[in-house]
C-alpha cells in the first residue's frame, strides 16, 4: 500500500512539473510567432574631442619633485583657460607619486639613491574640433609632457540614435517578412519589442577626413557610429 501511494505521488509530481515546464514553454515560445533581431547604424560627425594631456617630473627631493609637478600642470591649466577652454571643461583625472630606484647602466646594480616620480593628468574637453590640434599644441608649450587618448564624441546623440532605431525595426522586419516568405505564412503585426544598444558608446568608423586640427598637430576625425539592436517578435498566419 505504502509503495503504491508513493508511486502515485511521483506519478502526481512528475505530472506537475510536466504541465509546469509546458506553460514555461508555452509562455516563451507563443504560438503562430517568429522572432527576429534586427541591427541600425547611423553615422555623424564627432563635435567634441577629449584630450588627455599631463606633466611629469621627477626628483630626488620628493617635495620638489611634486612642487615642480604642481606649477607644471598649474601653467598648463592657465595657457588652456587663455585660450578659451572653460573651468567646466577642465578636470584633473589623476595624481601619481611613487618612488623609483634606478639601476646603475655600469654595474647592474640598483642605485643607492631613490628618484621620486610626480604624474599629474588632466582631461581637457575641445567643444571646437577645428582647434583640437591647436590645444594640444598649447598644452605642451605650456609644460605638458604626457599626451594620452583624444578620442571623438558626440556631445548629443540622440537624433543619430533615432536614426539607428528607425533601421534596426526596418532591418527587423524585412528579415522577418523573408522568414515568413520562406515558410510560407503571411506575417502579422510585432506582439513583443525589446530593444538594447550595442553596448558601445560611439565607435570611430573607418572612413577618415584628412585636414583637420588648425595648424597644430595633424588629427583626422573620422565619423562616428551608434547602433542600436532590437527584437521583434511577429504573428504570423
Amino acid at each position: 500500500m505504502k509503495l503504491m501511494k508513493r508511486a502515485t505521488i511521483l506519478v502526481l509530481v512528475v505530472g506537475l512539473l510536466a504541465a509546469f515546464a509546458g506553460a514555461t514553454a508555452a509562455q516563451e515560445y507563443p504560438p503562430n510567432t517568429l522572432t527576429v533581431d534586427g541591427f541600425g547604424q547611423a553615422f555623424g560627425e564627432p563635435d567634441v574631442v577629449i584630450v588627455q594631456l599631463g606633466v611629469q617630473t621627477s626628483s630626488s627631493d620628493v617635495m620638489e619633485a611634486y612642487n615642480n609637478a604642481n606649477i607644471a600642470i598649474q601653467n598648463v591649466i592657465d595657457a588652456l583657460k587663455a585660450a578659451g577652454i572653460e573651468d567646466r571643461d577642465l578636470q584633473t583625472t589623476g595624481l601619481y607619486l611613487y618612488q623609483d630606484t634606478p639601476f646603475n647602466p655600469q654595474t647592474g646594480e640598483p642605485g643607492t639613491e631613490p628618484i621620486y616620480r610626480v604624474q599629474n593628468s588632466l582631461t581637457v574637453t575641445v567643444r571646437d574640433v577645428d582647434t583640437v590640434g591647436d590645444i594640444i599644441n598649447i598644452g605642451v608649450e605650456a609644460g605638458a609632457n604626457n599626451i594620452g587618448g583624444i578620442p571623438f564624441s558626440i556631445d548629443d546623440p540622440a537624433a543619430l540614435e533615432q536614426q539607428a532605431r528607425e533601421a534596426a525595426i526596418g532591418d527587423a522586419r524585412q528579415r522577418a517578412e523573408e522568414l515568413a516568405s520562406l515558410m510560407g505564412v503571411e506575417l502579422g503585426s510585432p506582439s513583443i519589442i525589446v530593444e538594447s544598444n550595442d553596448g558601445q558608446p560611439p565607435i570611430l568608423y573607418d572612413r577618415a577626413q584628412a585636414g583637420f586640427g588648425g595648424s597644430g598637430v595633424p588629427v583626422e576625425e573620422g565619423q562616428l557610429s551608434v547602433g542600436v539592436v532590437v527584437k521583434v517578435t511577429f504573428n504570423f498566419e
